[in-house]
């Protein structure tokens, strides 16, 4: 029989986000059996479906997102998800984050199962403005001492290794938030205007509101995509501005499209706050893959890699200013921009691509299936 995996996932659109489905999908395609749990918050998709192999199972219980009430839904959370992985009698469970590795950790006891920590934000520096500091550092601390109980443990980027403190994985491996290869015609539905699209977090430490006035001072026009805790802050700033329009929530498919016809990608992260520092977003590959430069914060690891690249420019967060000439820069050096873009692809063709990421996922899991749990 195929070892069954089981992938877990708390803060996620439940129709399953890109990097869960590809790490889903490399492994059903190799030959695992792939389920994966998620939390339907919004009670927008069915309890239980199938997709390309891999058997989908939601928890449906509604609980809107940035609301203080949902850290008192999580134990009903954590009580599903324990119940329903020993039910499920994995051979690997794939915890996505702290809201799911401690219910995780104690079914794969249970269970003699593998436990993956993949990592994709430190939870404690997530929640920041909601705890007071001693709880946010008991929280911290118990989030460290899960790593080194994992079997493995899987982060976006090895930079990231500066948040584990003293804590040390068994085995760490780096998985880098890139996309598959896609190649889009970029069929411009606005051939007027220099487009700039923001697909993502609806959130006040994405640079929106520097965003939408800079684009309205450099003649732009900004599209924004995606849903967050912010949108009653920021959908009236943005909805009311002559230089943007707000998509709502879009399906991925759209969202390649969207970055495919744009100008420029925008991921605008305020490095004040410590996971956006480590934060190496899907939108900086995408628009890598698709020949497109990119505007990211100074003092973030996105902007070490474009630095490193030169497939776009770095701006002071909040310096709205250092946006303007940013933004007026790429629409006045239209040969610069392109050669951006092109520096961008050829970097993603040798290092930042799901093909270059499938053999060091596999590697893992069959590592992992060939020795007993510890």
């Amino acid at each position: 029989m195929p070892a069954r995996v089981v992938f877990v996932r708390s803060k996620s659109p439940a129709g399953m986000e890109p990097r869960i489905a590809k790490e889903a999908g490399t492994l059903a395609r190799a030959g695992f059996e792939v389920h994966v749990i998620l939390w339907d918050r919004d009670l927008a998709h069915p309890e239980e479906e199938t997709r390309d192999g891999i058997r989908i199972h939601r928890f449906r219980l509604r609980a809107p997102e940035g609301q203080p009430s949902l850290v008192f839904l999580l134990p009903r959370w954590w009580a599903h998800l324990f119940f329903h992985l020993l039910r499920l009698r994995p051979d690997v469970i794939h915890a996505v984050d702290f809201d799911t590795v401690v219910p995780a950790y104690a079914a794969a006891r249970i269970a003699g199962a593998r436990l993956v920590y993949d990592i994709f934000d430190f939870y404690a520096e997530m929640i920041t403005a909601s705890l007071p500091p001693r709880l946010r550092r008991l929280l911290a601390e118990w989030e460290r001492r899960m790593i080194p109980r994992a079997d493995a443990v899987v982060v976006p980027d090895l930079r990231r290794r500066e948040q584990f403190g003293i804590a040390r994985p068994k085995v760490l491996v780096e998985i880098l938030n890139v996309p598959d290869d896609r190649r889009l015609p970029a069929v411009r539905e606005d051939s007027e205007n220099f487009v700039v699209f923001y697909g993502g977090m609806i959130a006040k430490d994405r640079g929106l509101k520097d965003l939408v006035m800079a684009c309205e001072d450099v003649g732009a026009k900004l599209l924004v995509a995606g849903h967050g805790p912010d949108e009653a802050a920021l959908l009236d700033i943005i909805e009311s501005s002559h230089a943007a329009s707000y998509l709502g929530t879009v399906p991925y498919e759209e969202v390649l499209e969207r970055t495919a016809a744009s100008q420029v990608v925008a991921a605008l992260y305020d490095p004040a706050i410590p996971n956006n520092r480590f934060a190496a977003p899907n939108k900086l590959f995408e628009a890598m893959m698709f020949g497109k430069p990119v505007l990211v914060s100074k003092g973030t690891l996105a902007a070490e890699i474009v630095d490193e690249i030169a497939c776009g420019l770095v701006v002071q967060y909040g310096d709205r200013e250092d946006l303007k000439k940013a933004l007026e820069s790429l629409m006045l050096s239209p040969s610069e921009a392109a050669a951006m873009g092109a520096r961008g692809r050829a970097a993603f063709e040798r290092r930042y691509n799901w093909k270059a990421m499938e053999p060091l996922l596999l590697k893992l899991y069959r590592d992992l299936v060939a020795k007993p749990a510890s």
